[in-house]
């Protein structure tokens, strides 16, 4: 065979290699499409149904229980939807300095609870840093998903491990899916079972969507991918190692929260002012923020044109204690229609309010002190928020 019948050979086979994970992928995509779909309409109609039963009921305690749903229902198609976006690394969710040692201590005592007294689950925080830059529920819930993986691995009796120690990384090291961890300090938490174990067959396919040795239920079934996600989300690595009859352990690195990224938040001065501008381009959505605003005992002036908030606060901004401004808008963005308010009065104080922000843009605005809460946020969140930002 002469060269360029090989290099034809090896193109083929190139090819062939490459069509046939583009069909892994796209039926990958299919099975979470579906998945998406029968959740999201499943909420739907509960959410539809709730307030149908609402429009037909006089009685006000039925009322309030259909209201009660309908928030409920809500909360679980958001974090749904932070879950897909989790997964697609398109974050919708930021990270803050969270207190990591906290939310592994509520874990522990939650899981413990819920395990089997066959199972023992040991804890050990070892970490000298408590903080991390991380989203609380994520971690949560990513914590909670690999310690019911540990547990589905574990036939009979069996230990699951679970803690963390400090870890420094001195040169680039390639772990078990391939990814090369860079030289750096890292918060290492580690989860280790003695169960059944991974083949090493299957060890590289238990981060995709939809792959599972266990029986397939409906729904998104991201399972472990989510996991994998909301490690990249955290700008983490993961590394597996596991013997068959021998039990697996999961390594999750975090950078370790740099001291210079936490910044006092802008405070509100003018105490007797309680008017506060409220802009928002979605008019359903700027309504309603409006009457929360109302109901915590706020004067709210409202916009959908950030032009025309623009000049209302030229005139009037010393009788406005303080504005809440949607980022993402035509013409005119949140950040910019801050600059120019600014420009007008050096101590303006603002909460941005988002359905999606970049993890970047966040830190940017978080390292001047400025505050931002993601939609859908409750009643609860935008007075938390309000308050901190009285002195």
């Amino acid at each position: 065979m002469n060269d360029y019948d090989l290099n034809e050979d090896i193109s083929r086979e190139d090819l062939s290699i490459i069509a046939e994970r583009q069909n892994e992928k796209m039926a990958a995509l299919g099975q979470l499409s579906g998945g998406i779909a029968h959740d999201y309409n499943n909420y739907l109609m509960s959410i539809i149904g709730n307030a149908t039963m609402i429009q037909k009921t006089d009685e006000l305690e039925r009322i309030y229980d259909y209201a009660e749903r309908i928030i409920h229902i809500s909360q679980s198609a958001a974090e749904l939807t932070k879950k897909i976006l989790v997964f697609s690394k398109k974050k919708c969710s930021t990270n803050k300095p969270v207190n990591l040692k906290r939310i592994l201590d509520n874990t522990y005592e939650m899981m413990e609870f819920i395990l089997s007294k066959e199972i023992d689950l040991i804890y050990n925080y070892e970490a000298d840093d408590e903080f991390i830059l991380g989203n609380e529920s994520q971690l949560e819930s990513m914590i909670v998903n690999m310690i019911l993986n540990s547990k589905d691995a574990i036939i009979n009796n069996g230990i699951i491990k679970i803690g963390t120690t400090d870890t420094v990384v001195y040169s680039e090291m390639t772990l078990s899916h391939g990814e090369i961890i860079q030289p750096g300090e890292y918060i290492k938490i580690y989860i280790e079972d003695n169960g059944s174990g991974i083949d090493d067959e299957i060890i590289l396919r238990i981060f995709e969507p939809y792959f599972s040795t266990k029986i397939k239920t409906n729904g998104t079934g991201l399972g472990l991918s989510v996991v994998f996600g909301t490690v990249k989300s955290h700008s983490g690595y993961l590394n597996v190692t596991s013997n068959p009859d021998n039990g697996t352990r999961f390594e999750i690195f975090i950078p370790i929260l740099k001291k210079s990224y936490i910044s006092d938040n802008r405070k509100i001065t003018g105490k007797d002012n309680n008017i506060v501008m409220l802009v928002d381009d979605d008019i359903n959505v700027l309504d309603i923020e409006a009457e929360l605003l109302e109901d915590l005992g706020y004067d709210v002036v409202k916009f959908n044109s950030p032009l025309e908030a623009l000049k209302y606060y030229e005139d009037e901004y010393e009788n406005i204690s303080f504005s809440v401004v949607d980022i993402m808008m035509p013409k005119l963005n949140g950040k910019e229609l801050f600059k120019k308010m600014e420009l007008i009065n050096k101590d303006a104080a603002v909460i941005f309010i988002t359905g999606f922000v970049q993890q970047a843009e966040y830190e940017e605005l978080m390292k001047r002190g400025l505050m931002i809460i993601e939609k859908p946020f409750t009643y609860e969140e935008l007075s938390e928020a309000i308050a901190e930002m009285y002195y």
